[in-house]
């Protein structure tokens, strides 16, 4: 088990998390999310909890803020989502329960009428759907285009991994593994390229030195600046 859910009084649902590269305890807020406590993975679930005590007031302070922005973050009727594949839209309908209802452009997320589209609830099983369907989508899409885009370039990779990562779109390993963010399926597809080729390029380059960027903009046509400058305007995570 990396995680267990605890309950604080005036806070509600906090996870602490085991993670394996973790040095230390790390509290994370994020809107629309339990407070999470990452620890170490030799460290016991009760030690992230009493940190999680002694920062109670802390978080009690910054709720406001997170459920502000949680707001305008919503999904909701007047708030579809769209990746490269599909498109998804949430509705109220005569149902007791939530059903996901395949049609010819995506998906429409059904929900009793009941249903309030702010409670956090409801935003992270809308979160946990639409994370679950980048991720079908990004293991059947993201490993062919590596394959296709190497071929094509002359690049020589180990593996490629598919992960929901919180902090970059795409990593190299020294062993020349790829690893790619399932968000990249939410950007166009030549900015989805770029990332690829940027891994592929330091499957040569294991840094970002004059080679990696010569060869890079080289293989975008001298477009580099300007497809990194358009990059930055999309978040890792929706």
């Amino acid at each position: 088990m990396n995680s267990k859910s605890y309950t604080l009084e005036g806070i509600g649902e906090i996870l602490v998390v085991k993670h394996s590269q973790a040095r230390k305890l790390t509290l994370r807020l994020k809107p629309g999310q339990p407070p999470k406590v990452v620890i170490p993975r030799l460290m016991s679930f009760e030690m992230g909890y009493s940190f999680a005590v002694e920062k109670r007031q802390w978080i009690i302070e910054h709720l406001p803020q997170l459920e502000k922005i949680a707001q305008q973050m919503a999904f909701d009727e007047q708030h579809e989502f769209k990746s490269r594949m599909a498109t998804v839209r949430f509705r109220l309908c005569e149902t007791r329960c939530v059903q996901a209802i395949k049609v010819d452009d995506g998906f429409e997320l059904r929900f009793p009428m009941s249903t309030d589209f702010q409670d956090a609830r409801v935003q992270r099983q809308i979160r946990l759907f639409l994370t679950e369907m980048l991720r079908s989508q990004a293991v059947a899409y993201l490993p062919e285009r590596v394959k296709k885009l190497a071929e094509e370039c002359g690049f020589k990779y180990r593996h490629v991994s598919v992960k929901n990562v919180h902090t970059r779109w795409g990593s190299c390993s020294a062993q020349d593994n790829i690893n790619l963010n399932i968000h990249l399926m939410r950007l166009p597809e030549h900015l989805s390229d770029f990332v690829i080729l940027h891994e592929l390029c330091h499957t040569v380059h294991k840094n970002h030195g004059a080679g990696f960027h010569d060869l890079l903009d080289r293989l975008v046509c001298g477009r580099e600046k300007e497809l990194d400058k358009e990059l930055n305007k999309y978040k890792l995570q929706f």
